[in-house]
């Protein structure tokens, strides 16, 4: 007789992809006030299950070529991203923010049409002490064939953005239950060093819940879909922060001298 059952059928792309993106997803573990998970705040173990699911995940982009260009991949970039997991350096380093504070979520809302950006981080006092954030105001630019990063990857695939910093916006939001009103704050110009290479992020993976990037050093950011509590600003809120900065750092600099730059008085309540 013919034999019994039948061979279940083949799965489909999107089944395999929605199998990689669950694993991802799957792997990265919720952190102490919502920070991102990072390669030093994990086991080394999980950090490289997470990169490796990552990798497998990014095999399988519905926007293999040409995504900068693709005007249904623009429309899935645009809106607000929440950061799940990174091993780049700019991220690690804010395992240890000074006087007691500790980073909580990160989110960077995009306006593709705007080509305008935020990396939006929020940062609170491990004793409750006080509460803030920061606003790293950006824009973004499809960036041309050909290019090279500095991790010398060459842009064949058409899924690179070139992007600039333009200001950093560091405000203390709360101290000891009370509001500031945004009065506490500190704006500064970030400025590339001479001679280094045009910023600029591979968007690697996209669908309308997941993205993945790739930083100019080869860095890795993974990212979900996720309203942020701070909405984008508006164009006219963008040019007053332009007018607005007291001094220039290094681009990158910024967020691991956030308490810093508001003082410990504002925080401790101490000294005039």
């Amino acid at each position: 007789g013919a034999p019994g059952g039948s061979l279940a059928p083949a799965a489909s792309p999107e089944d395999i992809r929605a199998a990689r993106r669950a694993a991802l997803l799957g792997a990265i573990p919720a952190m102490p006030f919502g920070a991102p998970a990072t390669n030093v705040t994990l086991p080394a173990a999980l950090a490289s299950r997470i990169e490796g699911a990552a990798a497998e995940l990014e095999g399988l982009t519905p926007y293999a070529e040409g995504l900068v260009q693709d005007g249904a991949a623009l429309s899935t970039l645009d809106g607000s991203w929440r950061l799940l997991y990174s091993n780049a350096p700019e991220i690690v380093s804010l395992a240890k923010l000074p006087l007691g504070f500790q980073l909580g979520e990160v989110y960077q809302p995009i306006d593709v049409r705007a080509g305008a950006f935020e990396n939006q981080a929020l940062v609170q006092h491990s004793l409750g002490l006080a509460s803030g954030s920061t606003r790293v105001v950006a824009t973004l630019r499809p960036a041309a064939l050909g290019t090279v990063n500095s991790a010398g990857v060459r842009n064949d695939a058409g899924n690179r953005v070139d992007v600039d910093f333009e200001r950093i916006a560091f405000t203390l939001d709360q101290i000891l239950g009370y509001k500031t009103d945004g009065f506490l704050r500190k704006v500064v110009a970030p400025r590339v060093e001479p001679g280094s290479a045009q910023p600029a992020v591979d968007i690697t993976y996209l669908d309308k819940d997941v993205r993945i990037t790739r930083g100019g050093d080869a860095s890795l950011f993974v990212l979900q879909r996720e309203e942020s509590p701070l909405p984008l600003l508006l164009p006219s809120a963008r040019a007053a922060l332009r007018r607005e900065s007291s001094e220039s750092v290094v681009a990158g600099a910024g967020l691991g001298n956030w308490s810093r730059s508001v003082g410990p008085r504002a925080i401790t309540g101490r000294g005039a």
